[in-house]
């Protein structure tokens, strides 16, 4: 069938209303194919039975798929059907085509009773081709005599479909793919672990502290600052999980460790190092999904970006004792709103 732009744009999108002589072929059609699944499904039956060594069983159903083959030949040529039971010897096999010549299991019929699990075999192949041959030749005659204005409907529905299907998917595609190129801030968290040392870097629930990261303070320096419990008062390193998401830029000023009474007993700047690396590089004991973002100077503060769903920062110092508030200085930005150096 010719597709033509015109046709997808301007063909009615309700199903057309038939003819008399129509509907008949509808109802054809929808008989047939009926019948041909029916046959393919004795076929698979058969097929099993013989799978099975039940070659009893199988000879039962093939003499049915015999009649069923036969009688479907009869019906889409005009004749009449043979009963169940009734004499093949007056079928006439149609010519064709293929190398495989359909109904040669009829050479076989007179002996079914007889035949061995080989022979059985033999004959199914033959019923296949025969079925095949049948699938065929419907296919041609639904395409052709037996054609309606319903199944030009159909064919231009189904392409409608898929066009609308293939639109959907690709805007899905370009949704997503926006998504990750150009990640937008969303709220979530910033967490903060302490743990004991160097050597002890192992991390539990009972010693983290979450705080809001929010949309509305993008581009804007914030001071987030974490109390401390009890059990968290004593560490010899943190560990820093600065949100949630990746693709976003930020940079981590200053660390900041109070005592009970207010008392600054620890602070740490992030910057670049002659060498290009974070200063004091030793003392990042681990980073995950966390990269240097850009050409960047000595001395400047350290602008990172999250590459994974999972970014953490480990740092160690000399153990702090009786501490009660961390402060980190910290700055968010989407990446991609960031200009080049």
């Amino acid at each position: 069938m010719k597709l033509r732009i015109r046709d997808l744009l301007f063909l009615p999108w309700m199903a057309p209303v038939l003819t008399p002589p129509e509907l008949e072929f509808e109802k054809q059609k929808d008989s047939r194919k009926k019948a041909l699944f029916q046959i393919d499904s004795r076929l698979e039956s058969v097929e099993l039975l013989l799978t099975n060594e039940k070659w009893e069983d199988a000879k039962l159903l093939f003499r049915q798929l015999a009649y069923d083959l036969v009688n479907f030949q009869l019906l889409r040529t005009g004749q009449k059907e043979i009963p169940v039971g009734g004499n093949l010897a007056g079928f006439s096999i149609p010519e064709s085509e293929k190398k495989s010549k359909p109904f040669r299991f009829l050479e076989s019929w007179e002996r079914l009773s007889e035949l061995n699990g080989k022979e059985l075999d033999e004959i199914l192949t033959f019923a296949i081709d025969t079925y095949e041959f049948l699938l065929k030749e419907s296919k041609k005659e639904f395409n052709s005599r037996l054609t309606t204005p319903l199944d030009t409907f159909r064919w231009f529905r189904k392409v409608r479909i898929g066009i609308i299907g293939i639109v959907f998917s690709f805007s899905i595609i370009g949704y997503i793919y926006y998504q990750y190129k150009f990640p937008v801030l969303k709220d979530q968290t910033i967490k903060l672990y302490t743990f004991k040392s160097k050597e002890k870097p192992e991390t539990s629930e009972s010693r983290v502290i979450a705080l809001p990261v929010l949309k509305k303070d993008i581009g804007n320096w914030v001071d987030y600052e974490f109390p401390l419990n009890e059990s968290m008062s004593f560490f010899g390193g943190l560990r820093i999980d600065p949100l949630e998401q990746r693709g976003i830029r930020f940079v981590l000023d200053q660390i900041s460790v109070f005592d009970s009474k207010g008392k600054e007993i620890y602070s740490k700047k992030i910057v670049v190092s002659p060498n290009l690396l974070p200063e004091d590089y030793q003392d990042f004991l681990k980073i995950v999904d966390i990269k240097t973002a850009g050409k960047q100077s000595p001395g400047e503060t350290v602008e990172m970006i999250t590459t994974g769903s999972d970014p953490q920062i480990q740092l160690v110092f000399p153990t702090i004792k009786d501490a009660k508030s961390i402060k980190l200085k910290m700055k968010y930005i989407e990446a991609y709103k960031v200009k080049k150096k």
